[in-house]
């Protein structure tokens, strides 16, 4: 077609969207970070499409000796099959101008475009930093001093540590760490001291000068991509989490018997809702706030694990869903994860069924007091940025392909390493002239087990 006075040929138009999907799949970091899944159907403007996946169910195993166990009394524990809810709405898109697009003729000019490669770029970090953002800020689980960097191993160990205490499997897990605790872990090996108050890079103690090297076979993979022999990334586009105003001498529970059944809550009603339930909270005496991410303790409601069945050292830590303001001090219905699951407890009544569903899939030791002091993480209306251990297949990324356009001339590309396609869009406006070309692409993050990611700070310094 002649468009501007430039003849843009089908090859043509071919050429610049492979150079812009190589472009783009070449610096898209998050890639192996999380798991990619591609829909069969199309994507478009109307039908953000949903899938409903199963969660493998648990048995409470009996042990019994001389003897086999008596079912007479005690029924077959009935199997509760749990779901996941997946869903792809999101639309990342970028554009260019159609002078720069018609310029690029061959492989050549393809190469040395800047306009292509800031547009495959930008397309490129945002969809990282989305990533990053929505997989650092799903976990539960939360150790170390919020805003604080890592800058020991013990810091990384720790989450290492409580992803282990959680049944999480050594495959695929990966590490996410900003810059900064690239510098601070440096100076750790050097000095074995870490970083001083302050943050700001230029205050660090010497320690002992003749220890200098003992550090360097924790240490010595992490600026190759590993520490621990866990894969690596350091990057600048941690998620900053503003913490919500909730006063911490009035927050605590706020009603009696606030614990659910397994049944109950194994049925995901929306995307990342499986294994949650609602609470009633004290947060203050007016119209504080909470913050989505945001994660606390209960007094006395220790961490539970279902496979030992014992009681974990550290008190459950549970993840706010949504953002909530409060009334005259109380939040109501406030959607938290893990869902108040006790063992050998029930809600409903103590039928077999129930109790033995509740105890193989518990998450607490015990039901929380009607007034249980609650402590949340992190000083109250702080920005703090948060790093992040993780199983690979913690998070889905879903893509599908966008719906070719009905006008102007349409084109995808599917990238070879991620299952995911580019569609490009040539576009003339009829009443002024103009000629457009954007890129897009269709895909959403979705949780399949908070528990297997863990966030993670220092406990020394400030971060930057």
């Amino acid at each position: 077609m002649t468009t501007g006075g430039a003849n843009v040929s089908v090859d043509q138009a071919k050429l610049v969207l492979n150079s812009f999907a190589a472009i783009f799949q070449n610096n898209l970091t998050s890639a192996e970070l999380v798991t990619w899944r591609k829909f069969d159907n199309e994507m478009n403007d109307r039908n953000a499409l949903t899938v409903v996946e199963q969660v493998v169910p648990r048995y409470l195993v009996t042990h019994t000796t001389n003897g086999v166990n008596n079912l007479t009394t005690n029924d077959v524990q009935n199997t509760v099959f749990g779901s996941q809810q997946y869903k792809i709405q999101d639309v990342f898109g970028s554009s260019m101008g159609w002078q720069d697009f018609v310029k690029i003729r061959d492989l050549g000019a393809a190469r040395e475009s800047e306009a292509l490669k800031g547009a495959a770029l930008n397309l490129a970090e945002q969809i990282d930093a989305y990533i990053l953002g929505f997989a650092v800020e799903a976990s539960n689980n939360w150790l170390g001093t919020p805003g604080d960097p890592v800058s020991a191993y013990n810091d990384v160990a720790s989450g290492y540590t409580r992803l282990k205490e959680e049944g999480v499997e050594d495959t695929d897990l990966r590490a996410v760490l900003s810059y900064y605790d690239r510098q601070a872990l440096g100076a750790n090996i050097i000095n074995m001291q870490g970083i001083a108050s302050g943050g700001s890079g230029s205050s660090f103690s010497q320690g002992n000068a003749s220890m200098a090297n003992a550090g360097e076979g924790i240490y010595r993979k992490g600026f190759s991509g590993a520490i621990d022999g866990i894969p690596t990334m350091f990057t600048q586009q941690l998620p900053t989490l503003a913490l919500g105003s909730r006063n911490a001498a009035d927050t605590a529970m706020n009603g009696a018997n606030q614990y659910s059944d397994y049944a109950s809550v194994a049925i995901a009603s929306g995307p990342g809702l499986f294994l949650t339930q609602t609470i009633n909270m004290t947060v203050g005496t007016g119209t504080e706030t909470v913050s989505d991410g945001e994660v606390f303790t209960i007094a006395n409601v220790f961490a539970w694990d279902n496979r030992l069945q014992a009681q974990l050292p550290h008190l459950q830590q549970f993840r706010v869903i949504g953002n909530y303001t409060a009334v005259s001090g109380v939040v109501a219905a406030m959607t938290i994860f893990p869902a108040i699951v006790v063992q050998n407890a029930s809600p409903s009544g103590s039928d077999f069924n129930t109790i033995s569903n509740n105890t193989a899939n518990a998450t607490v030791n015990s039901i929380p007091g009607s007034t249980a002091a609650v402590t949340f993480l992190g000083t109250a209306s702080a920005s703090v940025r948060q790093r992040a251990l993780l199983s690979k297949d913690a998070i889905v990324v879903n893509t599908a392909d966008l719906i070719m356009p009905a006008t102007g001339i349409g084109s995808r590309k599917s990238l070879t390493k991620v299952p995911i396609s580019v569609r490009m869009w040539q576009n003339s406006v009829f009443n002024t002239g103009e000629h457009q070309v954007r890129f897009d692409v269709a895909l959403s993050a979705n949780v399949v087990d908070r528990r297997r990611i863990v966030r993670i700070n220092g406990s020394t310094g400030t971060d930057v």
